[in-house]
């Protein structure tokens, strides 16, 4: 999770929340997912100081057929991921995901702007 300006390990329980997530899917042997991390994290550092977003990094091996963690295991099934690098954009309320964007593939940083500030303003009139 990024908090405080910097990466720190967090465990599942800290997408639990009602709130606003952007998740980054990973996979440590996927060479797309290197490319992305330059759009990623240049995202994250631009719009996390300001933003009302939670922002995590999801790292397996390789899927959920070489994962360490068990958490990151159980939200790669949890958010059907199957294609590295993915990014789910969500809105929780009431313990439920009401809103739900998934990016596969590498997406543009404009693409992750646009779904944000959407999603920012409608989380702002409700």
């Amino acid at each position: 999770m990024w908090r405080d300006g910097g990466w720190i390990a967090s465990s599942r329980s800290a997408l639990d929340g009602d709130d606003l997530y952007i998740i980054y899917f990973s996979n440590s042997e996927c060479g797309a997912c290197r490319v992305f991390d330059d759009v990623w994290y240049a995202f994250v550092e631009m719009v996390a100081g300001r933003s009302a977003a939670r922002f995590a990094v999801v790292l397996c091996g390789w899927f959920t057929r070489n994962c360490s963690s068990e958490d990151a295991k159980s939200l790669f099934k949890e958010f059907d991921v199957h294609v590295s690098p993915t990014v789910a954009v969500l809105k929780r309320s009431k313990g439920k995901v009401e809103k739900l964007f998934k990016y596969e593939g590498l997406t543009s940083a404009l693409t992750l702007t646009f779904t944000y500030a959407n999603i920012l303003s409608e989380k702002r009139e409700t």
